[in-house]
């Protein structure tokens, strides 16, 4: 099911000029936010997730990192206590319970269903699981130090393919790229394996 690219909506311009206003700059915020729609929509037929949810991962990709500006360290928890605390964001209480949730748990250990600290008892946990593995993934893809590589993804059957196309030879970009350990949850949840690659650049002009 194909869906149509969403235009930018106040609450995420509100939401924007909050990060950009805490970070100085949110060009990776903006890049993992198109990668993360681009994933949700190519495993759409795998985690069968809506429109809202779709909405609340570009949110999430925006804000994901703004705790950055407290602490580098702890900046999952940093901001996630950034999102609960600035009440003047248009976001409903789900919303932001859910904001912070998948701010806190885009890096390190992620807890089981019902078992973190942040969501209530009428939050679905389990689509907030789904949200929060694509958010992990896409964050893997983009860095703010870093080139930022070409993104090819195809998915056959229950193979996720994905493609990272370099300008250059760079060792330390092919090592932050070949990391796997976000993907874990996106395989465990879709029950997908994904194929992830890296090569230059010039490979996919001579395929073009």
């Amino acid at each position: 099911m194909q869906k149509p690219s969403q235009p930018i909506c106040l609450q995420q311009k509100a939401v924007e000029s909050w990060v950009r206003r805490q970070l100085g700059s949110v060009d990776h915020e903006k890049r993992v936010a198109e990668i993360s729609a681009r994933l949700f929509d190519l495993t759409w037929p795998l985690h069968g997730l809506g429109r809202p949810d779709r909405k609340l991962l570009r949110l999430a990709a925006i804000v994901h990192d703004v705790g950055r500006s407290i602490d580098d360290e702890r900046h999952p928890q940093e901001g996630a206590r950034m999102v609960l605390d600035a009440d003047h964001l248009p976001l409903s209480a789900s919303e932001r319970r859910a904001l912070a949730y998948l701010t806190r748990h885009h890096r390190g250990k992620v807890p089981d269903a019902g078992c973190d600290r942040i969501l209530g008892r009428t939050d679905d946990h389990e689509r907030l699981r789904l949200t929060l593995a694509l958010l992990r993934a896409a964050d893997a893809l983009d860095s703010r130090a870093i080139e930022s590589p070409r993104l090819v993804f195809a998915l056959l059957d229950r193979r996720l393919q994905i493609t990272c196309y370099l300008a250059a030879n760079i060792p330390k970009a092919r090592k932050v790229y070949a990391r796997r350990k976000k993907f874990r949850l996106l395989e465990e949840l879709l029950g997908c394996d994904v194929d992830l690659r890296i090569d230059l650049a010039h490979a996919l002009l001579m395929v073009a």
